[in-house]
């Protein structure tokens, strides 16, 4: 009986000595989690624009793990050959890996919050801001032609009145500042989607899926209503006002967005 005992004790010693010498070691680091802008998990899988609208993309998008984790993207313009390429995004403990099919090399910085601090494209640097988990400022220096990009240098300040987009001051060359004034819908923004027409004063012409994979920060809590865009007197460009109207379908998300630009119709659909 004794012995017994005595090899009872030593077990439960050993025992207790490997469970004190595994809760040393390290915990294991999970993938980096953005938050996908949508509500829920109905994010949006595709987007795809038709009629009098040049210079934007249309996208097709594939999850896993609520990630995102590849985007088709189409450069749409109905008068030139489309340029197309496939973006694999891999997420690790702490970065995040972008293989394009373009040959353009994206490196991604995050920040604490795992929102995307500094953007790499081949030499092209952008660089954002946030505030509170928004976007409110970036800036690019563009040393090669990405995206269709044509300013050298160009930078945005965006400011939210009650969650929402209130005004966009966006400039290129260190020109005098073109004025958004953007004005919300009754429309909550349920799917996360990105506002029409300015993603190039939002800073992500061209790789707009990287906020839909949530590393550009929350979305605004509405749909656009309408965009007021104020020039510099000196730019000889004449004012204008889009108006954005919207179509939901039966689970109540936004399937359609509808304008009139430079006295033509557009129409944008969103599949989920």
């Amino acid at each position: 009986m004794k012995l017994k005992s005595l090899n009872t004790a030593f077990f439960f010693a050993i025992a207790t000595l490997l469970a004190s010498c595994s809760s040393d070691e390290p915990v294991p680091q999970p993938d980096v989690q953005p938050n996908l802008p949508g509500s829920g998990d109905a994010h949006v899988k595709a987007i795809v624009h038709s009629g009098n609208i040049q210079g934007v993309y249309d996208w097709n998008f594939e999850y896993k793990d609520m990630r995102l984790t590849s985007a088709s993207g189409i450069l749409y313009n109905p008068i030139n050959v489309p340029v197309e390429y496939i973006s694999n995004l891999t997420y690790g403990k702490d970065s995040i890996t972008i293989r394009n099919t373009s040959g353009m090399v994206m490196k991604v910085t995050l920040n604490a919050d795992n929102l995307m601090e500094c953007l790499l494209v081949n030499k092209d640097e952008y660089r954002f801001t946030y505030s509170e988990g928004r976007l409110v400022a970036w800036q690019k220096t563009i040393n090669d032609m990405n995206f269709g990009a044509e300013a050298s240098h160009a930078s945005a300040r965006i400011e939210y009145k009650n969650g929402d987009i209130s005004m966009i001051t966006y400039s290129e060359n260190n020109d005098a500042p073109i004025y958004y004034r953007c004005t919300p819908s009754s429309y909550y923004n349920v799917n996360g989607l990105l506002p029409e027409t300015i993603s190039k004063q939002l800073g992500c012409f061209g790789f707009e899926h990287l906020y839909y994979a949530g590393l550009l920060g929350k979305p605004s809590q509405h749909l656009l209503g309408s965009i007021s865009v104020d020039y510099p007197a000196g730019m000889n460009k004449k004012d204008y006002k889009v108006d954005f109207n919207y179509s939901v379908n039966k689970q109540n998300q936004i399937q359609l967005c509808t304008f009139i630009l430079d006295g033509e119709a557009v129409s944008v659909n969103y599949t989920y």
